[in-house]
């Protein structure tokens, strides 16, 4: 099963300033139903710097003590974003994923720009509905089978 990124991933990161505090990231995550923001430099052309997650603004501000309305995106973001490209095989993106020790992936168009996110759960959910197509096919095959409407093999 050969499946590319672009076939999975969620177009349209959705980014923040790095400047915005963590209050706004957590709303913007809710409202847009997301774990996990792209942050950008707040410029024009919206250079990525990072990424924060649901998990640390938990664990990078929450569970130090620090205030939501006070602390900035930058200060619990994670730099260095893990990516991969739209065009690029879903064993690869896994296996980024691996090696970065992540559950998501900035999407790379053919430009460089980011284009999106491919999550762990993306690439479950389809790895599903591949399964469960292999299910379905076995499962007819052995309904034909019970039934007796299976083809004889073609002699000589």
């Amino acid at each position: 099963m050969n499946m590319q990124v672009h076939e999975i991933f969620t177009r349209g990161a959705v980014h923040i300033p790095q400047e915005r505090n963590l209050q706004e990231a957590a709303q913007q995550m809710l409202h847009q139903h997301v774990g996990a923001l792209i942050v950008t430099d707040g410029g024009a052309d919206n250079r990525l710097l990072g990424i924060v997650t649901d998990r640390d603004i938990v664990l990078k501000s929450v569970a130090a003590g620090s205030a939501p309305r006070t602390t900035l995106v930058a200060e619990v973001m994670s730099t260095g974003v893990a990516s991969v490209g739209e065009n690029d095989d879903l064993m690869e993106a896994m296996q980024a994923m691996f090696t970065h020790g992540v559950r998501r992936l900035a999407v790379t168009g053919a430009d460089g720009a980011v284009v999106g996110v491919v999550s762990l759960d993306d690439v479950i959910e389809a790895m599903v509905r591949d399964w469960v197509l292999l299910a379905s096919i076995v499962r007819g095959g052995q309904q034909r089978e019970r039934s007796g409407s299976v083809q004889s093999a073609l002699h000589p």
